[in-house]
């Protein structure tokens, strides 16, 4: 069994990851600040912060899902957010290297584009965003993101047998009655900054494991959502009333989803599992 190591394993995407590994036959240490509330595998109470504690608890192992960090701005200082997940991730990719390992899933974030957060809003210059679009954050938790993929890119160069993943989600839906995402549809203008995209819990999970299995070498960042919207409406009509004038990138109908996975789907063989119309389907 090939021991994997998954930081922030306590919280919500953390312990459906534990999960997915145990399914797949993994051996799986889980590192978080606060103890489970399910003790699903191994868990210690670590401080990502403190590097002596991650070399201990990675030695021997096959990969690390790193997804132990403040999951938005404005749940602690924006010096507390920044330098939390920043110091975090870099300690996490030191270690990494150092012992070896050559296998890393990150959860990223779409905020790292600089929309959701924005506090002088701008426009995409085209949707849907794919990983070429510039990124200009202006909050804390976005910045922390965009470093956090600078430092697995410096780490990727310097350490050529490595595989690390990026791995952007939009908003994690973790309510799987989807009752989270009907609420929604009363305020489409309140999810434009996030392009209307969404992805399911689970498929995060599985995306954090396929990216740990995928055979390629550097770092890669890497959209993952569903391929709808969250929104009833059409794609194009909600852009047209909340957004503007947008170039689209393809040939897109009806509620597509405004952040393109095409590049997890050809280097992780990505797809989602888990779309909302499944689970609200008298609203489909």
């Amino acid at each position: 069994m090939k021991k994997i190591v998954v930081t922030g394993g306590s919280g919500k995407l953390g312990q459906l990851v534990v999960r997915e590994l145990l399914a797949y036959n993994y051996d799986v240490l889980s590192l978080d600040r606060v103890a489970p509330a399910e003790r699903l595998c191994s868990s210690w109470i670590v401080d990502l912060r403190r590097s002596g504690d991650l070399y201990e608890a990675f030695q021997g192992a096959f990969g690390v899902a790193h997804l132990g960090a403040f999951q938005a701005p404005n749940l602690t200082s924006d010096a507390e957010t920044f330098g939390n997940n920043v110091t975090s991730t870099y300690n996490v990719l030191r270690a990494a290297c150092d012992l070896k390992i050559n296998k890393v899933a990150i959860a990223s974030s779409t905020a790292a584009f600089g929309f959701i957060y924005a506090k002088l809003p701008w426009l995409p210059e085209y949707l849907p965003l794919d990983e070429n679009h510039p990124s200009r954050p202006q909050d804390s938790y976005g910045l922390s993101k965009i470093v956090g993929e600078q430092i697995a890119h410096s780490m990727a160069t310097t350490h050529q047998e490595m595989s690390i993943g990026s791995l952007r989600f939009p908003g994690i839906v973790f309510d799987f009655s989807y009752e989270i995402v009907r609420q929604r549809w009363s305020d489409p203008r309140g999810r434009a900054s996030g392009q209307w995209a969404y992805i399911d819990g689970r498929d995060a999970a599985k995306a954090c494991r396929l990216a740990l299995e995928a055979n390629f070498t550097g770092h890669e960042v890497m959209i993952v959502a569903a391929p709808e919207s969250s929104m009833k409406q059409a794609t194009d009509d909600l852009i047209k009333k909340h957004l503007g004038r947008i170039a689209k990138k393809t040939r897109l109908k009806g509620n597509w989803s405004g952040v393109d996975s095409a590049k997890a789907r050809k280097l992780l063989g990505f797809k989602a599992e888990h779309h909302w119309e499944n689970y609200l389907k008298s609203e489909r």
